[in-house]
């Protein structure tokens, strides 16, 4: 059974799921997201459980996106997802019945109290902490980390503002000394001792001069220094850019979406 966290017992079957070590890589951002836009109805949020007695599972969705930590039912899942017209789900796991695999996400880590290799900006170029959302949002959206439609624009931009206010989400840029942005890079879930990484994107006339490398582990350092785990899914492509700053892969995050109706 599929319940809505609405009281405090799915609320705590929700969060046992989360506290599963099969939900590391997208625990951090359920439990970020659930804490932050839970309470608030308009966020768009909504999220799932299981039924009283049966092995708990987390379940986020935010239009026709979802995450997905625990063993839900798959012939169920699939149902409920396709009546909710979801058609992309991030999970640490299992897949909804008829749902092929998309892509494979390698997780990447720097374990508390680590540090990372030291590296520093260009002296052209200038650390920003905190830079204004809205900039972020219109880089990330010029580049390759988010696409430039307005209503993706609109929701990345409120739903990063929220989490900053609520000291769940934290961004840094690089700028330019004619102060455009050339390289962002932010932690977009702090959530039980555990922070996901995500956005690092350099501008393109900027790339080569080690921008996104400065940014990542100078943030990664700041966090795990304040006894922080933080963690990024990257495209296995990517896995050796990370090894060389000093992170280390432990497991992978899967995403799927619904086999094409071929009637």
């Amino acid at each position: 059974m599929i319940c809505a966290v609405n009281s405090a017992q799915t609320r705590r079957r929700f969060t046992a799921a989360l506290a599963d070590p099969r939900a590391a890589g997208v625990a951090c951002q359920l439990g970020a997201s659930e804490m932050v836009f839970g309470p608030l109805p308009g966020s768009g949020w909504q999220f799932y459980t299981s039924g009283e007695g049966e092995t708990p599972f987390a379940l986020g969705v935010r239009g026709q996106t979802a995450l997905l930590a625990g063993p839900a039912d798959a012939e169920e899942l699939a149902g409920f997802l396709g009546f909710l017209g979801v058609c992309r789900l991030r999970a640490a796991g299992m897949a909804p019945e008829g749902w092929t695999l998309r892509r494979r996400y390698s997780r990447m880590l720097l374990p508390v109290g680590e540090q990372l290799p030291r590296r520093e900006l260009p002296a052209a170029f200038v650390l920003q902490e905190h830079p204004a959302v809205s900039q972020v949002t219109e880089f990330l959206c010029q580049g390759e980390s988010l696409s430039g439609d307005q209503q993706t624009r609109d929701c990345f931009y409120s739903e990063t503002c929220t989490l900053v206010n609520h000291g769940r989400a934290l961004l840094w840029a690089a700028r330019s000394r004619t102060g455009e942005i050339a390289a962002t890079a932010g932690v977009y879930a702090i959530w039980n001792k555990t922070a996901y990484l995500a956005g690092v994107e350099t501008r393109q006339d900027a790339r080569g001069n080690g921008l996104a490398g400065a940014l990542v582990t100078g943030l990664a350092n700041q966090l795990a220094e304040q006894g922080i785990l933080v963690e990024l899914l990257c495209l296995p492509a990517l896995e050796e850019f990370y090894r060389r700053l000093g992170f280390v892969k432990q497991g992978e995050v899967s995403s799927y979406s619904p086999q094409p109706d071929l009637n």
